[in-house]
């Protein structure tokens, strides 16, 4: 069987998707294809101009940034955590927060919009 894995490796977000075999748990299969290489290196998508979407599905640990704050590119916005993983989620510009559209507590999906920045 065929599965996703999202791996955060030293601040930085890796999917991996590998063939499970029977009779193996998931962890074992994840930490032997990491010895062998990452598959690829995955970012947050922006939904439309300024707004942060969700990088994984999972729950909102934190909300971070607040309406009107002044953010740089970088900042970190939220924590989300996905399979007892906390992934920062970072904006990719500089401005101000003119939308939060998540709270904690939260659960979202992939692509889910959780801030825009104006």
């Amino acid at each position: 069987m065929r599965k996703k894995f999202l791996v955060i490796l030293d601040g930085e977000a890796f999917e991996v998707e590998v063939e499970v075999e029977e009779g193996k748990s998931s962890l074992e299969t994840v930490l032997s294809v990491l010895q062998t290489g990452v598959v690829r290196k995955v970012e947050a998508p922006p939904l439309g101009r300024g707004v942060i979407t969700s990088p994984i599905t999972g729950r909102v640990s934190r909300v971070v940034a607040r309406k009107g704050d002044a953010v740089k590119a970088g900042d970190v916005l939220a924590v989300i955590e996905a399979m007892k993983t906390l992934v920062e989620v970072r904006s990719n510009a500089s401005g101000s927060v003119e939308e939060v559209y998540v709270k904690e507590g939260d659960a979202v999906k992939q692509g889910d919009p959780l801030f825009k920045i104006a």
